[in-house]
């Protein structure tokens, strides 16, 4: 079987912060797996991605926005995938602006396409640190990401331990609070590495078994014009 294609999305506006370190630690567990992994990352520390105006430009462009910035490439590398890692910050109890933006723009240009409702055919996997480990907002920023899955015609993976998704905390708001308990391996991190861990673990997995799933029955769903559309971009990016 070709690579199980990842893409790993820090969601903090902040440059190697506390989400950048975390992704980076719990990505290097996908060489572990039994199955080969191709990763790319993405931080929106880099990428510039607008809020959507509401145009519905895409609706009549194939799913292209008239916006000029970072989206589109973001969007290339989100199809690319069949699996799809955020990592997250907490917000005021939720995600950071930048990432509902790119939510926004993904779900909109989706409209956008000729065949509305595609089976993208993905997972999606949740991770997400704040101020406090119990209540403090890591399960609502989950519950946007997992809201976004279903939008987007994914299927949400949680860790086998958990109900929704990956939680950490932070001890103070400095960009290094999560490798300074990385350091001491508090029980916490621990749990954090551990849940994040079954997430990419379970992810990789269901990716493979739609990927091998969908090639057994690719007669038969070609019929349905949602997963034709599926087909049709998967075949494009192996050309």
């Amino acid at each position: 079987m070709k690579p199980v294609r990842l893409l790993a999305i820090s969601a903090s506006p902040r440059k190697k912060g506390n989400s950048q370190f975390l992704l980076d630690t719990v990505l290097e567990y996908t060489k572990t797996l039994k199955f080969e992994v191709d990763v790319k990352r993405i931080s929106l520390s880099d990428r510039k991605v607008e809020p959507c105006i509401g145009c519905l430009a895409c609706y009549k462009n194939g799913g292209r926005c008239v916006l000029k910035d970072g989206f589109e490439d973001i969007r290339q590398l989100w199809k690319w995938a069949d699996c799809i890692l955020y990592c997250t910050p907490v917000y005021v109890a939720g995600i950071p602006g930048q990432l509902k933006c790119l939510f926004d723009r993904l779900s909109n240009a989706d409209y956008g396409l000729e065949i509305r409702g595609a089976r993208h055919m993905k997972t999606i996997g949740a991770i997400s640190q704040g101020g406090d480990f119990f209540g403090g907002g890591a399960e609502l920023c989950m519950a946007d990401i997992m809201r976004h899955a279903a939008m987007m015609n994914c299927v949400y993976i949680p860790p086998d331990t958990s109900y929704i998704g990956s939680g950490g905390w932070v001890w103070d708001s400095h960009g290094n609070a999560m490798k300074e308990k990385a350091g001491l391996m508090t029980e916490d991190y621990r749990l954090t590495l551990e849940t994040a861990h079954s997430i990419i673990q379970r992810s990789v997995e269901m990716a493979a078994i739609i990927r091998s799933g969908s090639a057994d029955l690719r007669d038969d769903l070609m019929e349905d014009a949602a997963y034709r559309y599926y087909f049709e971009k998967a075949d494009a990016l192996e050309e």
